[in-house]
């Protein structure tokens, strides 16, 4: 099977507790040493001076939000053709949902978003959908907060700036199946320090320091055995990504012709965590590779303004085009030149 995702890291480790001997000894199991020290490898790979370590990019978008204090009557501009914690977070705070159409690279589209700006926009969330980094220096100047959602594209660089440098906040997930990952959930926020210190406080039950209880928080800290576990994997992230490059680079060489495939931001290093191509044709193609056991996937097969919970009557071509037609095809690290081979076979031999 050749699998979307894979685990080689994890299967060649003999031993895993050598990854995580120093909080195992030390017994800090939550917020420990280990937290503090991938929070600085993180943010000098980063190229900033702080980062805030916490429970997932979930918890890290809606303690952004919470930091920049938006809530009921503020709205925020994002994309419907995103994973829901883009969304939700939102509705968390209890703040608007405003959502504005992509371009064809699956990023919002700063003329469409501009058009949705009004005295009541406290932010918008980039998204940098499956690596690719949004066009952000065509919102910063806008007037709203920008957090940009990295879920997705932890390495990049825009401009020769690494995300993570690019918005007022930026929001990292790690997510097993990430770029870079942990054994569970974790995430990370960088920015601006004032939020970022407030944020620091908000996921540690509102605390500068034990017992001293300075506002409302939550509990949103990360693991020391994924912190540990972060800072082994980091030194290895250049190199996975620029693989992932690689084989991303003979899709698009050989595949062009006859799918659509990814638009890669001449501004931006694009770090696929997912390849995805477009096609009429998609459950054909996926039926085919599903016969020579290769996985793939629709990433988002409904977008969410047509979900119950999200909806918007408006219509965003763009992203309900991408949700209709988009397939996911395997493009991890561990690829062997074979198996991307085969996989390009496979799609020539449907259409």
């Amino acid at each position: 099977m050749i699998n979307l995702s894979a685990f080689d890291y994890e299967n060649k480790i003999k031993n895993p507790l050598k990854l995580f001997e120093k909080t195992w000894k030390n017994k800090s199991f939550i917020n420990g040493p280990s937290v503090e020290n991938f929070e600085n490898a993180f943010a000098e790979y980063c190229g900033v001076s702080d980062c805030a370590a916490v429970s997932s990019c979930t918890s890290a978008l809606q303690l952004s939000l919470i930091a920049l204090n938006i809530g009921p009557g503020d709205e925020v501009i994002t994309s419907p053709y995103t994973w829901v914690s883009t969304v939700e977070v939102i509705k968390q705070v209890g703040a608007k949902v405003v959502y504005a159409d992509i371009k064809d690279d699956f990023t919002l589209d700063p003329i469409e978003v501009k058009k949705k700006i009004t005295s009541k926009t406290k932010a918008i969330i980039l998204v940098d959908l499956f690596g690719q980094v949004c066009d952000i220096d065509k919102f910063i100047n806008l007037g709203p907060i920008i957090i940009e959602d990295a879920a997705q594209s932890t390495g990049a660089i825009y401009k020769t700036r690494r995300v993570g440098s690019l918005a007022h906040l930026t929001c990292f997930s790690f997510y097993p199946t990430k770029n870079l990952s942990c054994w569970g959930d974790a995430g990370a926020v960088t920015g601006l320090p004032e939020y970022v210190n407030q944020i620091k406080k908000l996921r540690n039950h509102g605390q500068t320091s034990r017992f001293n209880i300075d506002t409302v928080g939550w509990n949103a800290r990360m693991d020391s055995i994924h912190a540990e576990v972060l800072t082994h994997k980091l030194k290895l992230l250049d190199k996975w990504n620029k693989r992932r490059r690689e084989i991303a680079q003979l899709y698009t060489a050989e595949l062009n012709n006859i799918v659509t495939t990814p638009k890669e931001n001449k501004n931006s290093l694009h770090v696929f965590h997912q390849y995805v191509i477009t096609s009429v044709h998609k459950d054909k193609i996926q039926q085919a590779l599903a016969s020579k056991k290769i996985q793939s996937r629709t990433y988002y097969p409904t977008p969410l303004h047509h979900t119950k919970t999200y909806n918007d009557s408006n219509r965003y071509p763009n992203s309900e085009l991408a949700s209709l037609n988009g397939l996911a095809i395997p493009v991890h690290q561990y690829l062997t030149d074979k198996q991307v081979k085969l996989i390009i076979e496979t799609i020539k031999g449907v259409l």
